[in-house]
């Protein structure tokens, strides 16, 4: 009894759980589907955006700095010594730079042209340039109109040539006559086709024709030729022979059993080829002097100025590339110090991996830092760094600049990273071996420029980037085009977006 009891309580303890549960579940479900979504959002301002890469090392003190090219190339001066006192920027060693020095030119003329071309877009046709198409267009007008005049002559002589060959008068099959037709003159008509003669009364003889002309009771003459239409062709029957009524003759226009019916009849066709040929020739000549005539007219569109744009922004990266490789082919003293080692001579080609000149710095410390790979293209030697040290807390900045930038990786925790040395720009008694390093190099910076959160930004499958934008309570995707990425999370917006437009950079989904 009481186990039976028992039983039934433990069975109406899980069902009223069970109810329980799903009057909750209900009610969460319920609320999640009707929430809506939840959108995290940042305008998009205009700013200055700064890139900085930032590493941390150990204080050492200063030791020998190798210097080197940073590419390969043939030694052309080498102004130090081995003991040499040098000081800061001074030049040190080149490498042959006529390939460099051509770049530079042809870089700055490629941007002069870019930028030109941009202006004219922009400031849109002059009214000479207008007038130079326009005059293109008559002038296609006048080709046309004198090629299908010229053509249609040309085609018109050769189809005369080949209907004026001499013709025959061919006895129709079933003829009694003994007599023949003799055919004089040219055909001056421009149709094919033939003549058939008929004799009528044998006496005179009277005789009708029809065919490419017709008339009816001609009197003929067998002493005379006489007139076959108005087409420039004559008949006349042979003075012997008999003519019996009813008998008739064919003459073709043009006269297949010439020898030179093929030669003409082939001359009239290439000429017919000809003249579509150059006809359309010239058709096309006229739409496309109207083409750039309209071209030329209309204003420029967004697009083609976006494109402009980017080709004077390529040109600009362009020629900073051939400055760069330019600057790289010189060595300049980091820091003032002492000439301990010169490896190469005038003349020789240098190495990556052997330093051109070692320099004993006089008396700075440095730092050792371990640069990622990702970073490691924003670095160059001569870039400066602002250096703070924890034993000094974040209050005291100490200035540097980079020396060296070892050109040989080292893989940490399967992360590959590159060895960048910086130097004090001042000796500090303050500055110990041993201290912890805090390194931050600037090495870009935009002034005024839209930006955006990076984490904004996404890509299609085509990798082309885009946003969306929060416009009331309307979610609309916009594609953009992204410059540089800077620091805090930012990156530089080139095109799409407008100050103060309203991106999402995170959305959490209602049911």
């Amino acid at each position: 009894m009481w186990q039976h009891l028992s039983f039934l309580k433990r069975k109406l303890f899980w069902i009223i759980l069970v109810i329980i549960g799903l009057a909750v579940g209900g009610i969460f479900y319920q609320r999640n589907k009707n929430a809506q979504p939840q959108y995290s959002t940042e305008s998009v301002t205009r700013q200055t955006l700064v890139q900085t890469v930032s590493a941390t090392g150990t204080v050492k003190a200063a030791e020998e700095v190798s210097l080197n090219f940073e590419t390969t190339g043939r030694l052309i001066e080498v102004r130090v010594s081995v003991g040499d006192k040098v000081s800061v920027g001074q030049r040190l060693a080149s490498l042959d730079t006529r390939d460099s020095a051509s770049a530079i030119l042809t870089a700055e003329a490629n941007l002069k042209s870019a930028q030109a071309a941009l202006d004219k877009l922009q400031a849109g046709a002059k009214i000479e340039d207008v007038a130079i198409y326009e005059a293109a267009v008559t002038t296609a007008e006048t080709t046309l109109a004198n090629t299908k005049s010229s053509q249609t002559q040309a085609v018109a002589n050769a189809l005369a040539t080949w209907l004026g060959l001499p013709a025959t008068a061919i006895a129709n099959a079933g003829n009694l006559s003994t007599a023949t037709i003799t055919v004089t003159g040219t055909y001056q008509g421009t149709e094919q086709g033939s003549y058939t003669i008929r004799v009528d009364d044998t006496a005179s003889p009277t005789f009708s024709y029809f065919g490419l002309e017709t008339a009816v009771n001609k009197t003929g003459s067998r002493a005379t030729s006489v007139a076959l239409g108005a087409r420039g062709l004559n008949i006349q029957f042979s003075s012997t022979g008999s003519l019996f009524a009813g008998d008739s003759w064919t003459i073709v226009i043009p006269n297949p059993n010439s020898s030179s019916y093929s030669t003409y009849a082939a001359a009239y066709e290439s000429a017919l080829k000809t003249q579509t040929q150059q006809v359309e020739a010239a058709e096309r000549a006229l739409a496309e002097a109207k083409l750039k005539l309209d071209q030329i007219k209309s204003p420029a569109r967004s697009y083609d100025i976006l494109a402009a744009e980017a080709a004077v922004e390529s040109a600009q990266a362009a020629l900073i590339r051939a400055q760069t490789d330019l600057s790289d082919k010189t060595i300049i003293a980091p820091v003032a110090g002492t000439i301990t080692k010169v490896n190469n001579q005038v003349g020789e080609t240098t190495s990556i991996a052997q330093p051109v000149l070692v320099l004993l710095a006089a008396g700075n410390n440095e730092i050792k830092v371990q640069v990622p790979e990702s970073d490691i293209a924003k670095l160059k030697t001569g870039q400066l760094a602002d250096i703070t040290l924890d034993a000094f807390g974040s209050a005291d900045h100490f200035s540097g600049h980079i020396s060296f930038i070892d050109p040989a990786s080292t893989v940490i925790q399967d992360v590959v990273y590159y060895e960048v040395t910086v130097l004090f720009d001042a000796n500090d008694e303050r500055i110990k071996p041993g201290m912890t390093a805090n390194v931050d190099v600037t090495t870009a910076e935009l002034k005024d420029v839209l930006v955006i959160p990076l984490r904004a930004v996404k890509y299609n499958e085509k990798r082309e980037a885009y946003v969306e934008l929060l416009q009331g309570v309307e979610v609309v995707t916009k594609s953009v085009q992204v410059g540089l990425r800077g620091d805090d999370g930012l990156v530089e917006l080139v095109s799409g977006l407008e100050d103060g437009d309203i991106v999402i950079t995170f959305k959490q989904n209602g049911k």
